[in-house]
């Protein structure tokens, strides 16, 4: 019996998933390029962070790690992707089957991501992953450019955690000389550290980072909910800025000479063109969002599928097999939609974080200039 060569597989899938895309079809035999997947809801942080609504919330009790047995069942889908991606709700690198997760999924040319708050990244932990660094990608949740701001909502300690960054850095450029670092720095902006974005880009440039990812605080429909920890008074709807707050946010980021820098590159997670639906784009297709047709979001220990990283409205039971999902009545439906041109109705009622939504919001209430009806076509994304 003839081997397949597993890059030959992926590529044939690839091949697959791009003719169904340019088609618009509802159905599909490839299977998502991109999975993101809990393995655990533990975190080191305690108290909370100031803005993780549902673990300030009394009563919360932290969920345990995925077992073994339901992980095996989703290996399949994982090992076929492009690339996995921990949406764990807390810190992955307490996961303890990290290390040879990373290394079965590296083994098959998988590529690795998640989100941490870089506070257990050690030395070993460090080596570790700038060993697979061509299969991994580590964002790292800053939040702040002060010792102060950081402290305010993390209650640890800002000196630490730029020297676990600073170790990981110098370790990677030790065991992988030459090579891309594979590390972004990312930053909620909020009310309470919104005068330090620029001085954040300035840290990230000097400490050697040339990716940057600015995030904005999710619509939770929780503005009422506020804590008093670390020294901070923390209300949700206080902190939250306004979509035409965070554009003035960017514009101010890109007017500034830090941006400039040779080789940074700097996101929006709430700018369509660069978020992480460009992230997706196809050059010559103008559907303005493929999530429906390349990632799937599986939340085993909160139970639930959904669609792409901005909806957190569940579409089906994790007691459902992942090819019943991918083909169900939501999924078909989104796309459908979205080959349309439409941004799907199930996105507007669920999901007031995507940057289309939001887009089509501003849009639809901005007032319209005497003799120029209201524009409220779909931004095109391929190849931007």
């Amino acid at each position: 019996m003839t081997q397949t060569d597993p890059q030959s597989d992926r590529a044939r899938r690839r091949d697959l998933r791009l003719a169904e895309i340019r088609a618009g079809a509802a159905r599909l035999i490839s299977p998502p390029a991109t999975v993101n997947i809990e393995f655990s809801g533990r975190c080191n942080v305690w108290p909370p962070c100031t803005y993780c609504v549902g673990k300030n919330k009394p009563g919360y009790e932290e969920p345990p790690h995925i077992p073994q047995e339901q992980l095996e069942s989703y290996m399949p889908w994982l090992l076929a992707a492009d690339r996995v991606n921990d949406t764990t709700y807390g810190e992955p690198l307490m996961y303890p089957g990290i290390h040879e997760l990373i290394d079965r999924l590296g083994s098959a040319g998988v590529k690795f991501g998640f989100t941490s708050n870089g506070l257990l990244l050690s030395e070993r932990k460090a080596r570790l992953l700038a060993a697979h660094g061509e299969h991994v990608d580590v964002c790292i949740s800053v939040n702040a450019a002060s010792a102060e701001t950081y402290f305010a909502h993390q209650g640890k300690s800002f000196e630490l955690l730029i020297g676990n960054i600073e170790r990981f850095i110098r370790i990677h450029a030790e065991v992988r000389p030459g090579k891309p670092l594979p590390l972004i720095l990312s930053f909620i902006v909020m009310q309470s550290n919104k005068h330090e974005v620029v001085d954040f880009v300035r840290l990230c440039t000097r400490l050697g980072v040339q990716r940057i990812l600015f995030r904005h605080l999710f619509d939770l429909h929780e503005d009422a909910f506020q804590t008093r920890q670390f020294g901070h008074d923390f209300v949700y709807g206080r902190e939250r800025l306004a979509f035409e707050e965070y554009r003035q946010i960017e514009r101010e980021v890109h007017e500034s000479g830090e941006a400039r820098a040779p080789g940074l590159t700097i996101l929006f997670a709430w700018n369509s063109r660069s978020s992480f639906l460009n992230e997706q784009a196809e050059p010559g297709v103008d559907i303005p969002c493929l999530f429906p047709w390349k990632f799937l979001c599986i939340r085993p220990i909160h139970g639930y599928y959904t669609p792409c990283v901005y909806l957190k409205k569940g579409i089906a039971s994790t007691t459902e097999p992942v090819e019943r999902v991918w083909n169900g009545e939501v999924m078909q439906g989104l796309r459908l939609s979205l080959a349309r041109g439409e941004v799907p109705r199930f996105c507007c009622e669920n999901s007031d974080i995507c940057p289309l939504v939001l887009e089509k919001r501003a849009r639809e209430t901005r007032p319209a200039e005497p003799g120029h009806p209201r524009n409220i076509s779909l931004p095109v994304l391929a190849g931007a």
